[in-house]
């Protein structure tokens, strides 16, 4: 019976094929590993891109959606002009002018009765047209009108004069405007619903001022008669782009069939 020695070297030999072995099963493991992570960090960055593009659609849907100053003033606006014709509507800067002749006599911070009776019938158009922009108002209805949730902060009612000097006991402009501001407050606002709206902080929406001749309307003399008004200034809350975003995205998806 023949019993064949392994030789020194070749056990050596032996030894180094299973370490070889071993190496290059951990390159092999280690290349495959790092596909794996190519592969991961390929679709991380695809997907981070997807929804970047997703983000910058929907920015293009807000901005594309108007201005909201534009959007409100407007909607306002043609109620108004259901009660006043001839209201002046400048939404690029959400004024809405009442003309004084269609609520005084000159001079005068008395309302005319003709007056009083506009003015009840602009609150009864306030109170159909606003509470979709009016923060304690909205949860009450529907408001497909008003997709982005566009929020009125304040609406001041400012009193404004021409420049003709007016003084009739010891009273000036300034003291004519803001009574007047004060009569259309009284008369519109404090004897409707309009006097229970809030805005997000819950203040009064409505407020007044006066500023007698001192903001005559573009490209007018002061002197001319077309100053004499009641303006309605419209004061938005600001929302940053990521608050409005969701807003789209609802209002998209509400759309879908």
């Amino acid at each position: 019976m023949w019993i064949r020695r392994q030789q020194p070297n070749e056990a050596d030999d032996s030894s180094a094929d299973v370490d070889g072995g071993y190496i290059a099963s951990a390159s092999d493991l280690m290349i495959g590993l790092l596909f794996v992570f190519i592969i991961l960090v390929v679709v991380l960055a695809l997907e981070q891109r997807r929804q970047q593009q997703a983000v910058d659609a929907q920015r293009a849907g807000v901005v594309g959606a108007g201005d909201p100053l534009i959007v409100v003033t407007g909607a306002i606006g043609r109620a108004l002009k259901k009660a006043l014709p001839n209201v002046r509507v400048d939404p690029k800067t959400g004024v809405i002018s009442l003309p004084e002749d269609a609520l005084f006599a000159r001079g005068s911070a008395q309302l005319s009765e003709s007056g009083r009776q506009v003015l009840a019938s602009a609150a009864e158009q306030l109170a159909e047209a606003m509470p979709c922009f009016v923060d304690n108002q909205r949860a009450k209805r529907s408001c497909p009108g008003n997709p982005y949730g566009h929020e009125i902060e304040t609406v001041f009612i400012e009193g404004h004069t021409d420049s003709v000097p007016f003084a009739s006991g010891g009273r000036d402009n300034f003291d004519l405007s803001l009574a007047r501001a004060r009569a259309v407050e009284l008369a519109m606002v404090l004897n409707s619903p309009l006097v229970e709206f809030r805005n997000k902080a819950g203040q009064q929406v409505f407020s007044f001022s006066a500023y007698a001749d001192k903001r005559p309307l573009p490209n007018t003399d002061p002197t001319d008669g077309v100053n004499r008004r009641v303006d309605l200034r419209i004061v938005l809350s600001y929302k940053p782009i990521e608050e409005l975003i969701p807003a789209l995205k609802g209002s998209a998806e509400a759309g879908r069939p």
